[in-house]
């Protein structure tokens, strides 16, 4: 016979006809709510079965209080760093356990996951996926376990899906083009890289409906995201010969070919060619000349994250997909005198 699914808060509250943050603050000692709401969720538990486990102090939630955290495939933090920055992982993993401890989980960030056993291995409430890929493995993973499962970045394979948070690329895109534009740029690129996340496929779609709107010729190039020189050497090569007059690059790590590229062809950066990255860092604050950049905000992108985990966690029903607003930081690279 089939074992019965263990009872979640969402159950507890509907049986004792109080809603689930106040079954949390009961079952977790949180809060204030009065002493008769407090024995009537006590019973409807105790009426249910829902027991803490072995390590939990007094009536708990009866999970691990623990969520798990899978950064992108096969990045850890210094193979990360290529495509966006390290500066940006660190801070996101940073904002990920302080949010998590806020909410009294446990964080374990998650070794890549091969299959089904792997995840099997760790006892987790749920899960966060940083960056996935169309129809992402990890992401399947979670759901062929009933394991609860957020991503940071959508899988742009899974449309339907509500459960996700990510920085406003289609606006912050926007909002560097216009600003190259008003900067005096008429024939603006992007140089880009050829992966598929929500990140990278946003501001490329933005770009051509910008250019088209504008009457502007796009153009267009993708590396290839292996962190190799010849990579970005060879592409800021090929988006050089269009002779742009600025270029707008969302993987920072290709700036660096494109401004070598420049000085060795004699291309001024600002005085001939103006130029902004799309992930604000160190590298970009330090750059000769220091490049104008997009802030993703990936503190708050954390927060947001653990939040709507718990939620699925503990409510289920959606309460997402949750965008996170981005900054533009003008500097030298596309500020003309």
């Amino acid at each position: 016979m089939a074992s019965q699914p263990r009872p979640r808060i969402r159950d507890v509250a509907e049986v004792a006809g109080v809603s689930a943050t106040t079954v949390s603050h009961v079952l977790n000692g949180k809060g204030r709510v009065d002493a008769a709401t407090r024995a009537r969720v006590t019973a409807a538990a105790e009426r249910l079965g829902y027991r803490p486990n072995s390590n939990a102090k007094g009536l708990r939630s009866g999970r691990a209080d623990t969520i798990g955290l899978l950064l992108p495939v096969g990045a850890d933090l210094k193979q990360a760093h290529h495509v966006l920055a390290v500066e940006f992982y660190l801070t996101l993993a940073m904002n990920t356990v302080e949010a998590a401890f806020e909410h009294d989980q446990a964080l374990l960030q998650l070794p890549p996951l091969r299959g089904l056993d792997d995840l099997r291995r760790f006892s987790v409430d749920g899960g966060i996926v940083v960056d996935p890929l169309p129809l992402d493995n990890r992401v399947a993973m979670f759901d062929e376990l009933g394991v609860p499962v957020v991503t940071i970045g959508r899988d742009v394979a899974r449309a339907e899906d509500p459960w996700w948070v990510a920085a406003d690329s289609a606006s912050s895109t926007a909002m560097v083009l216009d600003h190259l534009a008003e900067a005096g740029a008429r024939s603006i690129a992007m140089l880009s890289v050829d992966i598929g996340w929500s990140w990278f496929a946003d501001a490329q779609q933005t770009y051509r409906e910008w250019t088209a709107d504008k009457g502007i010729e796009p153009i267009l190039v993708l590396a290839r995201p292996d962190k190799l020189e010849t990579s970005a050497v060879s592409a800021a090569a090929e988006i050089l010969d269009h002779r742009p007059d600025a270029v707008y690059v969302p993987p920072q790590w290709l700036a660096s070919g494109l401004l070598r590229v420049a000085r060795e062809r004699g291309v001024d950066v600002p005085g001939d060619l103006l130029v902004a990255v799309g992930v604000d860092s160190h590298l970009a604050r330090t750059s000769d000349p220091p490049l104008t950049a997009v802030d993703l905000d990936p503190a708050a992108t954390a927060r947001q994250a653990v939040d709507l985990l718990i939620h699925r966690i503990e409510e289920g029903e959606p309460a997402g997909p949750r965008l996170i607003p981005t900054t533009l930081h003008p500097r030298a690279s596309s500020l003309r005198a």
